[in-house]
């Protein structure tokens, strides 16, 4: 070998060493930086004409377990779904309250039946009468609270989830822009650019945002795209659009925009990206917002329904003593002219304080007349406008009735009062309810839907709809794709049957509506769409002057079930006057006249039988997670709480075993990947050694090269 073979390749020795120790050097200064994957020096021999010529440097090679990597990305979105959910969970509990801590909805229903125990001891004590009113209220307040901090909960989620799309379409062309350089890096021989660190760390940042998985291509470029292979970056990159909010209890969809890298400009039609987003913390809060605790409201606003309907039962087949002066009903969505559509017998009475009858008016809804004191009977028409006008004439000098907007309202004259008793063998009906509690005469409770969602009208009755009110469906499933979109605009001259087939057009298959023989209107998925929930985005249907829409009369769409909890509350008339909670039973027979005893003070019958309430079953419809069943109000308001507890805990478990996965593919990503200072300082003496070798045979080289220059010539 010629001394300048001997210098070349000493000099490459040099350089070869020095660029090693800058390797190491950059892996012991980045141990502690997040997402740095460690380098390796890759030597190579240098070969120039087939001689050996010393050593070179064939790459510097990033540290990355592909497979592991993916099983981080996949962990990481996991442990972020299930940890925001499992967040909004321990929230969720400390607003609930715990049952038997005082606060919950269980303890409240426990009140009443305590207070009503005590009162039965002394049921015309004002003190006692004060006491299950403030129970009662207390229930009430404490439902109503519940559902407006779940409401206010979704609206948080929903805060959440505009404000992490901002940070997703950031991260995203992040991830489009550095590829651009680490594609010119690449091309120029840099295969362990400091861009793949950063890019590596802006993708694990977006995993815990959305599931994806990603794939590097031969130039340098990775795609990102989501779980189910939706494209977020490649030659192009993706822009997500959502304005936050709902309409009727709805939230619109995150919309996404595939945008040109070049020219800015989007390519192609907007889609929706919320089925796609298979992990993360985005679909943790959206289940959370649309599905886990619309359920909850679902199962509150049943137990609210059904609680209401239990109590305003019992309490409208009883009275007061001395009886309310006056009975204002509930908006029943009922026009004047609607068929009367009542069963059976019942009777309405004017009462003295004392509780002596002054007189007894007798309606016989089948045979459709109506008799005073045991008189002559007449007609009382077949309608609910024709009623009330008899009723009103039956009244005479002692009191009047009125139907207006949906409401009947009965009044006594001098400072008597009104009661209202079914007859004991067929008592009225009207879609099941009895004709006070359909009314809502004698309420105790009150919410912003009504309870009773039997209307009682029939397929040809007039629908009574405002003609050009439009009402708008969505049907969205648990991934929130949205199945079917469907909107309506009522006709004048609609039956309510035809309001049913025109909605079951628009559906064209979807779904179907049906009305019952009690006037409940139902709707039930395809056997495509099963498991999708019906919502209400959009309703300025109004039936007549009574301002009911047509989802709230018939209770449509999963967001209405929600509304039963909400402004729920002690009806007006109740919480003025405790003295006014029906506590007596009257006792009114077809001999019962004028002078007779129908109440007595003392009386704690209707007491009682709301307190017998406490072990009475009662029938509640399926709602959110759980099915239909047959138990004590106890026993539901105790299921609803159990479901909480299982829903939490299950997010809880599950967001434990995804963050035990992530650190688990952590600690074996860093023993890879990670940097060693052990392998790092011995890498370094190794690299000094060598390069303490190279200079002294450049230094042997230079002597050699001395000594020839000094032999004689």
């Amino acid at each position: 070998m010629s001394l300048n073979g001997i210098l070349a390749s000493a000099m490459s020795a040099l350089q070869t060493n020095t660029a090693a120790l800058k390797v190491v050097s950059d892996n012991v200064a980045n141990i502690n930086t997040q997402g740095y994957a460690r380098r390796v020096v890759n030597q190579q021999t240098q070969v120039n004409g087939g001689a050996l010529s010393g050593v070179d440097i064939a790459d510097v090679q990033r540290v990355v377990d592909q497979f592991l990597q993916a099983e981080t990305l996949s962990a990481n979105a996991g442990a972020s779904q299930y940890g925001a959910q499992s967040d909004i969970y321990t929230q969720l509990n400390g607003l609930l309250g715990q049952p038997g801590d005082g606060t919950s909805v269980m303890s409240k229903l426990d009140n009443i039946f305590a207070a009503l125990g005590t009162a039965s001891q002394a049921p015309s004590s004002s003190t006692s009468q004060q006491s299950v009113l403030t129970a009662l209220q207390g229930l009430a307040s404490t439902i109503s609270t519940t559902s407006s901090s779940i409401s206010q909960l979704q609206t948080q989620v929903d805060g959440q989830v505009s404000s992490s799309i901002s940070s997703v379409n950031t991260l995203i062309k992040n991830i489009y822009d550095l590829n651009q350089q680490i594609q010119t890096a690449t091309l120029g021989g840099d295969t362990a650019s400091g861009l793949l660190d950063q890019r590596d760390l802006a993708v694990q940042n977006l995993s815990a945002l959305i599931g994806v998985r990603t794939s590097v291509q031969p130039n340098g470029q990775m795609l990102v795209s989501t779980q189910d292979g939706v494209s977020l970056v490649g030659d192009s990159y993706a822009q997500l659009s959502y304005s936050g909010g709902n309409s009727n209890g709805t939230y619109s969809q995150i919309m996404m925009s595939t945008i040109n890298g070049t020219t800015g400009q989007q390519v192609g039609p907007s889609q929706a990206i919320d089925p796609h987003l298979g992990s993360g913390s985005i679909e943790g809060l959206i289940d959370m917002r649309d599905n886990q605790l619309p359920a909850l409201q679902s199962e509150l606003g049943n137990f609210a329904r059904q609680t209401a309907l239990t109590f305003n039962a019992q309490a409208n087949a009883n009275s007061a003593a001395p009886p309310p002066s006056a009975m204002n009903g509930r908006d029943t969505g009922l026009l004047s002219t609607d068929s009367l559509n009542f069963t059976g017998k019942t009777t309405i009475a004017v009462a003295d304080s004392s509780g002596n009858l002054v007189s007894r008016i007798d309606v016989d809804f089948d045979a459709g007349t109506i008799s005073v004191d045991g008189g002559a009977t007449s007609s009382i028409g077949t309608t609910v406008g024709s009623f009330a006008t008899a009723l009103n004439s039956a009244l005479g000098s002692n009191g009047s009735a009125s139907f207006t907007d949906g409401a009947l309202s009965i009044s006594a004259t001098g400072g008597n009062g009104v009661v209202v008793q079914d007859d004991a063998t067929t008592p009225s009906s009207r879609g099941g309810s009895g004709f006070s509690q359909f009314f809502g005469l004698n309420d105790i409770f009150e919410g912003s839907a009504p309870s009773i969602l039997a209307t009682g009208l029939s397929a040809g009755d007039d629908s009574g709809f405002a003609a050009g009110g439009t009402i708008s469906f969505s049907l969205k499933n648990t991934d929130g794709a949205i199945d079917k979109q469907a909107s309506v605009t009522l006709a004048s001259g609609m039956t309510v049957g035809d309001v049913v087939t025109a909605l079951n057009t628009a559906f064209g298959g979807a779904g179907t509506f049906t009305l019952g023989s009690d006037g409940t209107m139902s709707f039930a998925p395809s056997a495509s769409n099963s498991g999708d929930t019906l919502n209400v985005t959009f309703d300025t249907t109004a039936r007549g002057t009574t301002g009911m829409s047509l989802s709230l009369m018939f209770g449509l769409g999963a967001n209405l079930a929600a509304v039963q909890a909400q402004g729920f509350s002690v009806n007006s008339n109740m919480a003025s006057s405790p003295s006014s909670l029906p506590f007596a039973e009257a006792n009114i027979t077809s001999t019962t006249i004028a002078g007779d005893s129908i109440l007595g003070s003392g009386d704690s019958r209707g007491l009682i039988a709301l307190q017998n309430l406490a072990n009475t079953r009662q029938s509640f419809g399926a709602a959110g997670g759980m099915s239909a069943q047959t138990s004590t109000l106890g026993d539901y308001a105790a299921n609803f709480y159990q479901d909480v507890a299982t829903r939490s805990t299950s997010a809880s478990t599950s967001a434990t075993t995804q963050s035990d996965r992530l650190t688990e593919a952590h600690a074996r990503q860093s023993s890879t990947s990670g940097v060693s200072l052990d392998e790092e300082l011995s890498n370094m003496m190794i690299y000094q050694q060598a390069y303490a070798a190279g200079a002294r045979m450049l230094q042997v080289g230079q002597q050699l090269y001395d000594t020839l220059l000094q032999m004689p010539v």
